[in-house]
């Protein structure tokens, strides 16, 4: 197969993959939701379906590698393409795991901080689009994508600061220490998908800066 239709090939299956990713997010984002209104049942429904989607994206990952096994792109930006694939396919992973953590323990939520995850939670998942939107524009736009990269910063910045605000709210309010620690690593969980995130745009930036050359 000639070169530039298997690098055609690589890009749309590693767009693919940042769909499949963006999902598995969003039924994170259900499982939380179901949760913290009490339906167990659907929570475990949709983390069970953050689990299969998992598994898809880590099929779609095993393909792109294939794919650079197989010649796809110059041996100096191939390395750095796989890096991209892989850090944007520990996205799903946490997804995953932070569905898993909060099924496996159970954790006791009360009202006065279930507003205040399902904050963090939307800020950290709406991190994605502004590196799934950079890495799209890699092959086209390099100043966009870079524009992008910088959002992606700004955003998962934001979340940092949500993350510091709620713990220091879980560690002020009277609650026994047992559960202030369980609440302290349910926020962890949630808020450090935007630090993968921000990993996977510091990759980018880095492929930006060899395109350019």
């Amino acid at each position: 197969m000639p070169r530039k239709r298997r690098e055609e090939e690589v890009i749309t299956l590693m767009d693919q993959h940042l769909e499949k990713v963006e999902e598995c997010l969003e039924s994170m984002k259900k499982t939380i939701e179901d949760y913290l209104g009490g339906n167990i049942d659907l929570a475990k429904e949709n983390a069970l379906k953050t689990h299969n989607l998992e598994g898809a994206a880590d099929g779609l990952r095993r393909r792109i590698i294939e794919e650079f096994h197989k010649g796809a792109f110059l041996p100096a930006l191939r390395e750095d393409l796989i890096g991209l694939t892989l850090s944007v396919d520990k996205v799903a992973d946490r997804a995953e795991s932070t569905c898993d953590f909060i099924m496996l323990t159970r954790p006791d939520i009360p009202e006065e901080f279930k507003e205040d995850l399902r904050k963090i939670t939307f800020n950290s998942i709406t991190t994605f689009p502004a590196l799934r939107e950079a890495k799209k524009n890699l092959f086209k736009d390099f100043s966009l994508s870079r524009e992008q990269t910088i959002e992606v910063h700004g955003l998962e910045a934001r979340v940092d600061d949500d993350e510091w605000k709620m713990n220091r709210r879980i560690f002020t309010f009277e609650l026994p220490l047992a559960q202030k620690m369980l609440l302290r690593d349910v926020v962890w969980h949630i808020a450090s998908i935007s630090d993968v995130i921000e990993d996977a745009a510091d990759v980018l930036e880095v492929l930006i800066i060899k395109k350019q050359v």
